[in-house]
């Protein structure tokens, strides 16, 4: 009996690792969304705007850092990858899931680049002469608006390439050669 327990565990572990395996890119879109945050687009200013060493660029970006500020801000910051998420469940799910990696690369590129250069422009007076705003945080609860926006700008421009080189291969492919055709 406990043979039979050890291997039902382990076949319901390898269910769910076919399940993690096949759902990778959520995965990707949770950690990224974690990680790639407005302190850390104010560590990397620090270090190559303000001047700072690593260590005191670290000290710098992180002084202010609250558990509840990072989970208040993440919950918007997630916005846009929880978006980008659900169409890819949806299109995995179709007979359109060969478009499921250029829709993911596309979209994230789009996300990140807009987070990034968000909060690099929202953040860049701290480190130069120019005047910080008085509501500079009201600017982090709608970059990720503007993420969604660029994230499908991203997919629907990674997509439409990946559509024309598969098309013009597809159609390499199929034409027959001229020259068995003169003989």
């Amino acid at each position: 009996m406990a043979f039979y327990c050890i291997d039902c565990i382990i076949i319901v572990r390898s269910e769910e690792v076919k399940i993690m395996l096949k759902y990778w890119y959520l995965v990707v879109l949770v950690l990224v969304a974690l990680v790639i945050n407005e302190n850390i687009v104010q560590w990397v200013l620090a270090v190559r705007v303000g001047d700072h060493s690593i260590a005191s660029g670290f000290e710098d970006a992180f002084e202010y850092f609250t558990i509840i500020g990072y989970l208040f801000f993440t919950a918007f910051r997630l916005v846009p990858y929880v978006g980008l998420g659900i169409i890819l469940v949806i299109l995995s799910k179709t007979k359109l899931k060969d478009y499921v990696f250029p829709v993911f690369i596309g979209g994230l590129i789009g996300i990140l680049a807009m987070i990034s250069f968000g909060s690099w422009m929202t953040l860049r007076p701290y480190y130069t002469d120019e005047h910080v705003s008085s509501t500079t945080a009201i600017a982090f609860l709608f970059i990720p608006i503007f993420a969604g926006l660029t994230g499908a700008i991203g997919a629907a421009l990674l997509t439409g390439i990946y559509a024309l080189s598969r098309n013009v291969l597809r159609k390499r492919k199929v034409e027959p050669t001229h020259a068995l055709d003169s003989k």
